[in-house]
C-alpha cells in the first residue's frame, strides 16, 4: 500500500486556486497554478510572486554556549561570534566532511532570548531534527509556521504593505515583526536569485496573510515546478542532485559557506579531510554546461570528450525559460576539465556538443550592502 503523502497546512487553499500537486519530499506539493510553469517563472523574473514552502523544516534553538558547543561540531561556521539579525548559508556534515543537509541559520532575539532559526530540506527533516533534538536543549519545532517566499524585482513594495521596517533589511538579514497581534520571523533570502523574502508565519494567521498579500495585482502564485527551474538558472544547488552525503563542501564549491576562523580552529565533522581537499585539490568540479540545440538536458545524464570517454554526469538540468535554452549544472573530472575543447551529451543515444559556461546562467538581483 503506497505510503500516505503529507500535506501542508494551506493544501485547501492552493486546491481552491487551481494547484497542481505531484508527490516531493513525502509531502504533496503545488507544483504550478493556471498559469503554467513557463508564465510563473517569467513572471517573477519580472514582478513578485508566492511561494509555499512549508514542507521544509524550521526550528529554534537558544544560542546558550552548550547549544553552540553542539552545533559547532556539525555545522561549520563560528557560532559563538554569530552576527544578530544575520542569516548564513552553511550545511550540516557527516564524520567525512559530506553533506548532510544544506541550511540557512540565522539569529535573532524573541522575548528578550538570543535564538538561531534554521530552515532545513523536506528530504532530509527527519535526519536533521534527530541531531537537533539528540545535541541540544530547549528546541522549538516550528511545526504550527508556515513558510512562504515572497520573490521578485517587486517583492520589497509588497511586504512594506506590512511594515516599512521589513524593507530596511538587506540579502542574508533577518528580523521579527508583528502582524495582527502575532510574532512572524522575515529574512532577506530566497532560492531564486532575485531579491525577496522568506516569512515564517503562525498557521493560526496564515489564511489572513496570505489573502492581505495577494490583494496586490501584481502578485502570482507559484509552484515548486517554476522554484526548481528560477533557482537552475541561478545556479543554486539542490540537495540530492549537486549535494549528498558523498559530497564535500570543496568539491561542491562551496566553501565560501565554511566560516574561516574554523578552518583554524577545525573541530567540525570531516575538518581534516575538508582540509585536505582544500590544500590538495578535488577529483572533480562543479560546473554549467548549456546545449547547442534545441536538446533538453537531464539529470543523470552522462558527459563526455571527444575521444567519447565519461568524463562527467549532469545533476540538474532543464528549460531556460529566461535564455531559451536547455542549461544544466553537472560535475566533471578535475583532470579532463583541463584539457578539454569540446564537451558532448548523451541525448537520445546521441553524442550532442554542449558548451561549458559560467555559472550563475542569470544574473543574481539580491540587495546586498554596498561597503
Amino acid at each position: 500500500m503506497p505510503k500516505l503523502l503529507n500535506q501542508i497546512f494551506l493544501n485547501d487553499y492552493h486546491l481552491s486556486h487551481g494547484a497542481k500537486f505531484v508527490p516531493f519530499a513525502e509531502y504533496s506539493m503545488p507544483i504550478n497554478y493556471s498559469e503554467g510553469i513557463i508564465k510563473e517563472h517569467l513572471h517573477t523574473r519580472k514582478s513578485v510572486s508566492v511561494f509555499d514552502i512549508s514542507h521544509m523544516g524550521q526550528i529554534l534553538i537558544p544560542s546558550t554556549d552548550d547549544n553552540c558547543k553542539e552545533l559547532e561540531k556539525f555545522i561549520p561556521l563560528d557560532l559563538k561570534n554569530f552576527k544578530l539579525n544575520h542569516s548564513f548559508y552553511s550545511f550540516i556534515l557527516n564524520d567525512k566532511g559530506g553533506i548532510i543537509d544544506d541550511i540557512i541559520i540565522s539569529k535573532i532575539i524573541i522575548n528578550k532570548l538570543e535564538l538561531f532559526f534554521l530552515v532545513y530540506n523536506a528530504s532530509r527533516k527527519k535526519i536533521d531534527e534527530a541531531i537537533f533534538i539528540n545535541k541540544t536543549n530547549n528546541y522549538l519545532l516550528l511545526k504550527d509556521n508556515s513558510l512562504l517566499a515572497i520573490q521578485g524585482p517587486l517583492s520589497s513594495q509588497i511586504v512594506s504593505n506590512f511594515s516599512n521596517e521589513i524593507n530596511k533589511l538587506y540579502f542574508m538579514q533577518i528580523g521579527s515583526f508583528i502582524y495582527d497581534n502575532h510574532l512572524i520571523i522575515i529574512s532577506r533570502t530566497g532560492y531564486t536569485g532575485e531579491d525577496g523574502f522568506e516569512l515564517s508565519i503562525p498557521n493560526i494567521i496564515i489564511h489572513k496573510f496570505i489573502n492581505d498579500l495577494m490583494n496586490d495585482n501584481n502578485t502570482l502564485l507559484c509552484g515548486i515546478g517554476c522554484r526548481d527551474t528560477l533557482r537552475l538558472e541561478a545556479g543554486l544547488s539542490l540537495y540530492g542532485n549537486e549535494l549528498t552525503e558523498n559530497l564535500t563542501p570543496v568539491e561542491a564549491n562551496l566553501t565560501w559557506a565554511i566560516s574561516k576562523s574554523r578552518f583554524i580552529s577545525g573541530g567540525f565533522n570531516g575538518f581534516e579531510n575538508i582540509l585536505n581537499q582544500k590544500k590538495n585539490g578535488i577529483l572533480q568540479k562543479r560546473i554549467g554546461v548549456i546545449s547547442k540545440n534545441k536538446s533538453i538536458l537531464r539529470s543523470q545524464m552522462k558527459i563526455y570528450n571527444k575521444n567519447e570517454r565519461i568524463i562527467g554526469k549532469i545533476t540538474s538540468g532543464g528549460f531556460s525559460p529566461t535564455l531559451n535554452i536547455s542549461i544544466a549544472i553537472a560535475y566533471i573530472d578535475m583532470f579532463f576539465l583541463e584539457k578539454v575543447d569540446k564537451l558532448y551529451c548523451l541525448i537520445r543515444n546521441n553524442l550532442e556538443e554542449i558548451q561549458l559556461t559560467k555559472l550563475p546562467f542569470v544574473k543574481h538581483n539580491y540587495r546586498r550592502i554596498i561597503i
